[in-house]
């Protein structure tokens, strides 16, 4: 792994401790929250476009499988992309949500 990603992890880490103090302090809890980090395998987007829905995608598995799935390298079956087919589910589940909230449906 080359110094350039390491050093953008380590500010993502940095971000999120910060952040955990800050809350910490502003509930005015006197405890301290040790964060378990896990290296989580999951399909790799292709291209620069579909972050968003590979987003989706991960937050709907994680949301219906919990979080054991993550312990078991088993985010999108095991896949190294979503297909085609996936992404189009994801862009109509997002659609119809989108829809429904707007004219409450």
């Amino acid at each position: 792994m080359d110094y350039k990603r390491v050093g953008i992890y380590f500010d993502i880490i940095l971000i999120f401790y910060r952040a955990m103090a800050v809350c910490a302090s502003e509930s005015g809890a006197n405890i301290r929250v040790k964060l378990v980090w896990i290296n989580a395998r999951c399909p790799r987007q292709p291209g620069g476009t579909e972050c968003g829905y590979y987003v989706m995608k991960f937050m709907k598995e994680i949301a219906y499988e919990g979080v054991e799935i993550l312990d078991n390298d088993n985010v999108g079956k095991g896949v190294e992309e979503y297909s085609a087919a996936d992404m189009d589910g994801i862009r109509e589940d997002w659609s119809t949500y989108a829809v429904n909230s707007i004219f409450k449906l």
